[in-house]
């Protein structure tokens, strides 16, 4: 569970920027977008995690996974966040899993 709370919070601090890049300006207010993002990866990060780890591990699917974490997220965004329009949230989503899945799959590569 340790773990998977590291996971989790880095995931958040890579992602947070991205959204708030690609949907900042149409945000009500400065607390709404870190909510939508918190709520987003409540939903999905531990279906990825359960997912990359007790489902398929080592199979080497996280471009699968996270094709289809982004596009959960994305359609939550929208759920969320109408205003933003379907193009701009799928945009967003998988902006922020992109970043957040290859930085982690670069210091994964540095580390080992």
């Amino acid at each position: 569970m340790t773990l998977w709370f590291a996971l989790f919070l880095w995931t958040l601090v890579l992602e947070l920027p991205v959204y708030a890049l690609g949907a900042a300006q149409r945000a009500g207010s400065w607390w709404h977008l870190p909510l939508v993002a918190l709520a987003l990866n409540l939903l999905t990060h531990p279906l990825f995690t359960w997912w990359q780890y007790e489902v398929r591990p080592g199979s080497g699917s996280v471009l699968a996974a996270e094709v289809g974490i982004a596009l959960v997220e994305g359609l939550g965004l929208l759920a969320l966040r109408r205003d933003l329009g379907l193009g701009r949230a799928l945009l967003c989503s998988f902006a922020a899993n992109g970043f957040s899945c290859g930085t982690g799959l670069l210091v994964w590569w540095l580390l080992g």
